[in-house]
């Protein structure tokens, strides 16, 4: 099956660059395994006129809303293969379907990698979060503790305390600090505690945050930093693509990898795409650029002709 652009992956990110090629008529395939990486929240947040929505909720707006668009077309199943021969990518599913496409745009996303304490992660995405302006509001003035540690702490700290005055920091393990930071910490009453956390247990009103010494604390939500992520950068290894030591594709300001043709968006390459409109912005930006790269390929072509 012959397509102008191939789209793997279909949540906010590609399911924003199939808007901007259907409009702008091109023969687009979305590749759709269902599992989005905001799964598990059960709104998502500061996005312009669908504040509060449920992700999948968008999801179902988004797919709805490109049916006008037939030159877009889906398909549901997970691309296990991909390589590049002459002037086309050749795409293969895990139904044993192979397609063809003059540009591909990844958007296969990450998966947050979690600290190891019990119950932490059927809470995570609902009493436990993770950013301020994703999750801040809904918990705004209400008793909450952070699991952080380091510079991330002295960052992500007063952003939590601008919207809750009653914080407590859990740096599961020996504080690494600055001094000038402690001292600001003590100077708005936030206690430091030190012991290992070791269970995060729900009931009715939040979470019960257990620590090794056998003390708990009841909060109405945990913040907690993702340990690191895990970049589904797969595809994108096999083409070649350049890394961050992180393991996000490297893009340049259009969202295009060092691979002529191949774009890589949201989650799997950009850092501020952890928020919803970022990462339908990088879509709409690498859409716009596949158009215009096919637009310039075609009218060299006819030159040549």
């Amino acid at each position: 099956m012959e397509q102008e652009v191939a789209i793997i992956g279909g949540a906010s990110a590609g399911l924003s660059a199939a808007l901007t090629l259907g409009r702008a008529r091109r023969r687009t395939i979305v590749f759709d395994a269902g599992e989005p990486r905001n799964k598990p929240a059960a709104h998502a947040q500061n996005i312009f006129t669908r504040d509060g929505t449920p992700p999948l909720e968008l999801l179902r707006i988004a797919r709805e809303q490109l049916k006008p668009y037939t030159s877009v077309q889906f398909s549901q199943s997970r691309v296990t293969g991909i390589t590049q021969q002459s002037n086309r990518f050749i795409i293969t599913n895990n139904k044993g379907e192979t397609f063809s496409a003059r540009r591909v745009i990844l958007a296969t996303g990450l998966t947050d990698l979690l600290p190891e304490i019990k119950g932490l992660k059927a809470l995570w995405g609902g009493k436990v979060i993770h950013c301020p302006y994703c999750h801040g509001w809904e918990v705004r003035d209400e008793p909450v503790a952070l699991i952080n540690n380091g510079k991330a702490a002295e960052h992500v700290v007063p952003l939590v305390y601008n919207l809750n005055k009653q914080v407590q920091l859990f740096t599961n393990g020996t504080a690494e600090l600055s001094p000038k930071f402690k001292e600001w910490l003590a100077g708005n009453n936030i206690p430091v505690i030190e012991s290992t956390v070791t269970e995060l247990i729900d009931y009715p009103a939040g979470v019960v945050v257990k620590t090794a010494d056998g003390k708990q604390s009841q909060v109405t939500a945990v913040y907690v930093r993702a340990t690191g992520y895990k970049f589904h950068n797969e595809l994108a290894v096999q083409l070649g693509c350049s890394l961050t030591e992180e393991g996000a594709v490297v893009v340049d300001e259009h969202f295009q990898t060092t691979v002529p043709g191949v774009f890589a968006v949201g989650d799997l390459s950009h850092p501020m795409a952890h928020q919803v409109i970022f990462a339908a912005s990088s879509g709409t930006k690498a859409g716009i650029a596949c158009n215009g790269g096919l637009i310039m390929q075609d009218y060299e072509q006819y030159q040549k002709a």
